[in-house]
């Protein structure tokens, strides 16, 4: 019995890509089906069953679920909602923490976090998995909205050197590890901005600017981006343990053959390992265009870059 067979005719694509990464990662992809399933229920139990497959804001096509790869390891990754479409916003982030708590993953909430009235929320809340031979670690995203730092989350001096344009957006908690991630939007981040930020922190700014240049194939002489960029910091006890940059990787690279050419240059220079990349992609990635969500790109606390590409199935 596959996948879909168990989930719903819509899980199709999902089916394939977990049936590619089967032969690389069994023991993951036997656990990531069970939490995908798990997570997915809501879904398969719309009350919209004719938008709920496509809904999603998540993927550029409403698909409710995106894989990606790492090359920080080589985890079996997922994110994928937690309730059905007819959820309001707000009431995502419950359905999620139920998800996490089936899983045996009880995630708490700041309370600077949690939804309020009069806060437009977008997304409310994902759930995220990260499987590899031997452990499963989740993530539950909530939506920020106009939700406001507190104090205590970063150090003064960190807190001082974020550019006053960043607009926060995602938050990701991570229980198993006592992380909290910061996602923000930036417009045209400037390289002395990032350079301050990144040695106020205690991070490797060189490591970020090298992947920039050549993931942009341009100097980075006054921006270390073009347009707008995802800024992400990860936070714990008040320390940043790794900083990164997001954007999407159409219009900044192309294609899907040119984000693959890309994405296979930038792991030969850096010595990544692209096998489950390659399995998400298929042999026949090329035939489906638009399969390229976010790119990532950082620097953690080792001064070592790394790499993150998320794919709809």
């Amino acid at each position: 019995m596959t996948f879909a067979d168990r989930i719903a005719p819509e899980a199709a694509p999902l089916d394939a890509v977990l049936g590619r990464l089967r032969p690389v990662a069994p023991l993951a992809v036997r656990r990531a089906g069970r939490a995908l399933g798990a997570t997915l229920a809501a879904t398969r139990r719309s009350r919209w069953p004719e938008v709920a497959w496509k809904a999603s804001s998540l993927t550029n096509t409403g698909y409710p679920v995106e894989m990606s790869w790492s090359s920080r390891d080589a985890s079996v990754r997922w994110t994928a909602e937690a309730a059905g479409p007819e959820t309001p916003e707000p009431e995502r982030l419950g359905s999620a923490q139920r998800v996490l708590h089936h899983l045996g993953a009880d995630t708490d909430v700041p309370p600077w976090l949690m939804p309020h009235a009069g806060r437009g929320l977008r997304f409310g809340a994902w759930v995220s998995g990260r499987h590899d031979g031997e452990r499963d670690r989740y993530k539950l995203y909530v939506d920020m909205a106009d939700a406001e730092l507190p104090g205590e989350l970063l150090r003064p001096s960190i807190q001082r050197s974020i550019p006053s344009r960043m607009v926060w957006r995602m938050a990701g908690v991570d229980a198993g590890a006592g992380t909290v991630e910061l996602y923000g939007r930036l417009q045209k981040p400037e390289i002395w901005e990032i350079e301050r930020l990144l040695v106020r922190c205690g991070l490797d700014a060189s490591a970020v600017i090298d992947v920039a240049s050549h993931l942009t194939g341009r100097n980075c002489d006054d921006y270390l981006l073009p347009g707008t960029a995802g800024l992400s910091l990860a936070t714990h006890d008040g320390r940043l343990v790794a900083a990164g940059f997001f954007v999407h990787a159409g219009p900044l690279l192309g294609g899907d053959t040119a984000v693959t050419s890309k994405v296979r240059e930038l792991a030969v220079r850096y010595g990544w390992d692209t096998t489950i990349y390659e399995a998400l992609l298929g042999t026949a990635g090329s035939d489906r265009p638009g399969r390229h969500g976010m790119i990532g790109f950082g620097v953690a606390g080792d001064g070592r870059p790394w790499m993150q590409v998320g794919l709809r199935p």
